[in-house]
């Protein structure tokens, strides 16, 4: 699996994505996952199986593929949550 952390520069925020990804994967258990960092430009010669990114710029990012938008980088509930319920989607019956 691989995830993309994206912002608009892809120095800060998507820097702190990454490492806040690499965190929840450890908590939930999820190894062998390939997490790297982008801007939003790069965004259309990278392939991930989601991206995940603050909601300001999830609109942007959605015709390069599955999103997860956060409202806050630092929130790391809410991203061990979302990532969770993406990696757990196609384990539904």
């Amino acid at each position: 699996m691989k995830i993309l952390a994206v912002c608009g520069m892809g120095f800060g925020s998507s820097m702190i994505l990454k490492i806040n990804i690499e965190k929840a994967l450890k908590d939930l258990g999820v190894s062998g996952a390939e997490v790297e960092h982008c801007d939003l430009n790069s965004l259309a010669g990278t392939k991930s199986d989601v991206i995940v990114v603050t909601k300001d710029l999830a609109d942007n990012c959605k015709p390069y593929g599955e999103v997860i938008s956060l409202s806050n980088v630092m929130q790391r509930d809410e991203l061990k949550a979302k990532l969770e319920g993406f990696i757990n989607k196609d384990k539904a019956p």
